[in-house]
């Protein structure tokens, strides 16, 4: 089970639930440059959890602007500590418990099926937490284990840049752990239930992200979420916890980076758009924002 599986979990709750509050303009674009008067100039990128070779290289459009950049950040840093601590979380602990005596059996029998295909056994699905489960299904199975993030991780090391953590993986944790198990057991069934419609998911948000348009992104999770939610008010309640709150969050630690200038910042695409997402925080905040690619 390679790590950080769960941190992806973002990417599922984008496409399945989404806030009403919905991008009242066009917003295209992956990089975005961040400017107020008298700093230098900074830049926003979204990035997608994928190993697609068009999604993992970068265009030279991007790539100059990460290369000179005198800060990077990431959502959080994905060094062995971070992965180890995530990998140890989705592990339910007490000895007495277990997933199979969580779930009813048949639910049991189609995520051991499912995870088979990440190369995860029954008698370690045995041990997965459901929101882990959630987690691992939320992406497709890995082949190279490099994603988009992690290798602007592995590069900046190279580089020699520093790079930061906009949170802590103990933050994001504390979003799912904070689920109740019945909640989780409710996303659990929902994702088994569509578990065939994710190639088609994952192939259409691969389609949009390479188009970079983010309204259409948020538009698509609207749709999917319309036709998949059973229970409006919770998935609402997550997506604020999930990313309305963590944006807020994220804006607020970067702006001491924004503020030195010349700071690359990553994180997921769809955390960027609509009247709530981190470019609108950033323009209340006094920043200019424009697309530069």
């Amino acid at each position: 089970m390679k790590m950080p599986i769960y941190r992806w979990f973002v990417i599922l709750v984008c496409v399945l639930f989404t806030s009403t509050l919905f991008a009242t303009e066009t917003q295209k674009g992956l990089l975005w440059q961040v400017t107020k008067s008298g700093i230098e100039a900074s830049y926003v990128f979204g990035t997608i959890h994928s190993e697609d070779v068009r999604v993992n290289k970068l265009p030279k459009e991007i790539r100059g602007y990460f290369e000179k950049a005198d800060n990077i950040a990431l959502e959080m840093l994905l060094d062995m500590p971070t992965m180890l601590k995530a990998s140890a979380a989705m592990l339910i602990t007490d000895e007495t418990q277990s997933l199979d005596k969580l779930i009813d059996e048949e639910l049991f029998i189609q995520v051991s099926e499912a995870l088979r295909k990440y190369q995860i056994p029954p008698v370690i699905a045995k041990k997965l937490k459901p929101w882990a489960v959630i987690a691992t299904l939320s992406t497709p199975p890995p082949k190279s284990g490099n994603f988009l993030d992690l290798i602007l991780y592995k590069e900046a090391m190279k580089l020699e840049i520093d790079v930061h953590g906009l949170e802590k993986v103990e933050e994001q944790l504390a979003v799912f752990e904070n689920l109740p198990l019945k909640e989780q057991i409710m996303l659990l069934t929902e994702t088994i239930t569509n578990i065939d419609e994710m190639p088609e998911m994952f192939a259409k948000l691969h389609e949009l992200y390479l188009q970079r348009d983010l309204t259409k992104l948020q538009k698509f999770s609207i749709e999917y979420m319309a036709k998949n939610s059973k229970n409006q008010d919770f998935t609402d309640n997550f997506y604020n916890r999930m990313v309305n709150d963590r944006n807020v969050t994220m804006v607020d630690r970067m702006l001491k980076l924004l503020q030195e200038g010349n700071a690359f910042i990553a994180v997921g695409a769809l955390h960027l758009p609509g009247e709530k997402g981190i470019l609108k925080l950033l323009e209340h905040k006094g920043y200019k924002i424009k697309p530069i690619y």
